[in-house]
């Protein structure tokens, strides 16, 4: 399967945002309610394009997506953290859309 398109939903990486390199241990055992994965997106984008990838290959790299019934029709959806404000109330999230 391939990938036809990848949604960023409210992702956005302030300046004051730190990099991390990815690392799929980190990644798979973040704790959902801190920013570990949000900091480590940046640079597993980087070294891991999305698009084309199919299912399986996403789940080996992140583990199995974040169970939710927001986004219905998004065929993956990954917690990447809070939204990083001094008060948080939301999450930033990944959304992937398979192709078919």
């Amino acid at each position: 399967m391939a990938m036809r398109a990848v949604l960023l939903a409210a992702l956005l990486i302030a300046g004051c945002s730190s990099s991390t390199t990815f690392d799929q241990t980190r990644w798979q055992s973040a704790d959902l309610d801190g920013r570990v994965r949000a900091d480590m997106f940046p640079d597993f984008l980087h070294r891991h394009p999305l698009k084309g990838m199919a299912r399986s290959q996403v789940e080996a790299l992140l583990g199995p997506p974040t169970p939710t019934d927001k986004w219905a029709g998004t065929d993956m959806i990954y917690v990447l953290g809070n939204d990083g404000s001094m008060f948080p109330i939301d999450n930033e999230w990944l959304l992937i859309k398979l192709d078919c």
